[in-house]
């Protein structure tokens, strides 16, 4: 665990928006942010979070194999000794903005090696079972891969998120595969120690189960990142007590990423102070990415109500500071 150097209130995103992915729509996305003010923008992650890791792996000729944006294994390992995925977007956003002589600190996601592996399909059944996420040994192999990319992204930014929404799937009462918490909380953590100095966390959308906020409590990880404005429950599972003892804060989506309906900061700000006694020290989101948000067919449609979502959530964390 890091000396925590971000204090106070917070405002960040999780990643995506429902816009294609072209050079201008970054531009776009990373002027939105800075004009907006969010404190700790995502780079703008407008390529899937399976495609954006797993497309670079597949080029690597590495055992997994690419088809029509679905993947599989040509055999029963991932060769793991290959140049870290998934770095290009992050890459760019650093770029465009030390063109610009524009300073900020930029949150870098990274999709998880349980959440990966679901991408990779094994066999025929339902979801999760019919994937790679079943096999441990797969999952581990992935990870090992996915700490070359921690390790460069850390050395590159100072907010490191490892998302998992598979979890949300994989973890209620037990675990699915014949998981271990402790399989889980190795790989987190393995992941952890390479990132060094940087602040890093989890994000894990969906209804969190009291296993698993047990289980994400036990890690190294610095921040944990979940939805609370359309999953009320979700407070339920982390009480501040158990949350301040494990040294972590709380990273709150406190507004909806599915539905059109733009929430007023009076709404949003209701949500914010429910989390008062979780401590001094808070991040504010989304639920979740804003990339399913496409209204009545439109990705601009979609896109103009996120960033409305996210200019009220700024002004809702402006407004939480003052009382």
């Amino acid at each position: 665990m890091v000396d925590l150097q971000i204090s106070g209130v917070h405002t960040s995103t999780i990643g995506s928006f429902p816009l294609e992915d072209s050079e201008e729509n970054r531009r776009r996305c990373v002027e939105d942010l800075l004009d907006i003010g969010v404190d700790f923008p995502t780079y703008p992650q407008l390529i899937g979070m399976g495609k954006q890791f797993l497309d670079d792996l597949a080029k690597q000729d590495c055992g997994i194999i690419a088809e029509n944006d679905r993947y599989r294994l040509a055999g029963t390992k991932i060769a793991e000794d290959v140049p870290p995925p998934g770095l290009e977007p992050l890459l760019w956003t650093l770029r465009y903005l030390k063109d610009r002589g524009l300073g900020t600190t930029v949150k870098a996601t990274i999709t998880g090696p349980f959440t990966l592996a679901s991408y990779i399909e094994t066999g025929k059944g339902t979801f999760p079972f019919n994937t790679a996420a079943s096999d441990l040994e797969i999952v581990r192999q992935l990870a090992h891969i996915l700490s070359a990319t921690c390790e460069a992204f850390s050395a590159r930014t100072s907010i490191v998120s490892i998302d998992e929404p598979v979890l949300e799937v994989m973890v209620g009462g037990r675990i699915l595969f014949g998981y271990r918490d402790e399989d889980i909380i190795e790989i987190y953590n393995g992941l952890r120690r390479v990132c060094g100095a940087s602040f890093v966390g989890t994000h894990v959308c969906g209804r969190i189960s009291p296993r698993l906020a047990e289980t994400l409590l036990r890690t190294d990880l610095d921040f944990l990142s979940h939805e609370f404005h359309d999953s009320p429950r979700n407070i339920e599972v982390y009480s501040p007590e158990n949350l301040k003892e494990s040294g972590k804060i709380l990273s709150v989506g406190c507004l909806s990423s599915k539905k059109p309906r733009v929430e007023s900061p009076e709404e949003i700000l209701e949500v914010m102070k429910r989390f008062r006694e979780y401590g001094d020290n808070l991040i504010f989101t989304p639920d979740c990415g804003f990339k399913p948000l496409v209204v009545d067919g439109s990705r601009e449609r979609g896109y103009e109500i996120s960033t409305r979502k996210l200019r009220n959530m700024v002004e809702a964390a402006k407004k939480l500071r003052e009382t």
